[in-house]
């Protein structure tokens, strides 16, 4: 699993606030269905609205790992029973907003696939370990078009409990072919590099720890110190490696003493 354990009531909390909603208001839950492949069949075809059911060529394997959304029904113990799986991957949202579950999967499906550099790529951010990098690093305009009329936008994090992102209701139509500039996509790249080292690191055999948000916040400084100090790339993976077997610094101070050992050791 890719992030902490949820909190015990990261469900009641969302039943609170469908509660707390007025009547022109829907919660919506946006799930990104890479993770848990199928998920999506556990709701009726006119239940949900799949994201990628737009584009070109889309298949059922397609389906079963597009983000889709549906309209949250606190009575509903499916549904429960549906967000139980999510525990502990990176793709549970919820949006309060106006709009219809249709408008707002059209709002949201403009935005699955957007240029950068002459090239197209899937853009994740349903994947909410992306999401807060990936809403900072979007224009204001741009904001309002995947936001559109939505008054709350949050997210299950890294550490296992709701966040929210700074949303400002709009009246902004829908995207149109969007695009990234350069300066956005390599912050982006940057944004994801942490999270493959700790994929290269659990390929050569180490676990996670028990909190996955503990493992990213060791492999962030260990990427931050050796960036400050000018670490040879060819050494950033085993200096990574290093400190997530031997030093467990979670802060960048502690890990510029860590890296000050490693090199005295192995360069």
């Amino acid at each position: 699993m890719l992030i902490d354990a949820f909190a015990d009531d990261w469900i009641e909390l969302l039943v609170a606030r469908a509660a707390d909603l007025t009547p022109s208001k829907h919660l919506y839950i946006l799930l990104d269905g890479a993770f848990v492949p199928g998920l999506h069949k556990i709701l009726a075809a006119d239940r949900k609205a799949l994201m990628f059911a737009s584009l070109p060529g889309c298949t059922e394997q397609t389906e079963d790992v597009s983000p889709f959304i549906f309209l949250f029904l606190p009575a509903d113990k499916n549904l429960r029973a549906l967000l139980r799986r999510c525990e502990r991957w990176p793709m549970v949202s919820a949006i309060e907003t106006s709009e219809t579950l249709q408008g707002l999967a059209n709002r949201l499906s403009a935005w699955c696939v957007v240029e950068a550099d002459g090239q197209r790529f899937n853009f994740r951010f349903t994947d909410t370990r992306r999401l807060p990098a990936i809403f900072g690093t979007l224009k204001p305009e741009q904001r309002a078009w995947i936001t559109g009329p939505a008054g709350r936008w949050s997210f299950i994090g890294r550490g296992g409990r709701w966040l929210n992102l700074d949303v400002i209701s709009s009246s902004e139509g829908l995207a149109t072919d969007p695009k990234l500039d350069a300066l956005q996509f390599a912050a982006l790249v940057e944004d994801s590099f942490a999270d493959e080292l700790m994929a290269l690191l659990v390929d050569r055999g180490h676990d996670l720890f028990r909190y996955p948000s503990k493992a990213y916040a060791l492999v962030n400084a260990a990427v931050h110190t050796a960036s400050k100090a000018k670490l040879n790339e060819q050494h950033l993976v085993d200096w990574c490696e290093w400190l997530w077997v031997n030093g467990q610094s979670l802060d960048n101070t502690a890990a510029a003493l860590a890296l000050a050992t490693w090199r005295n050791t192995y360069e």
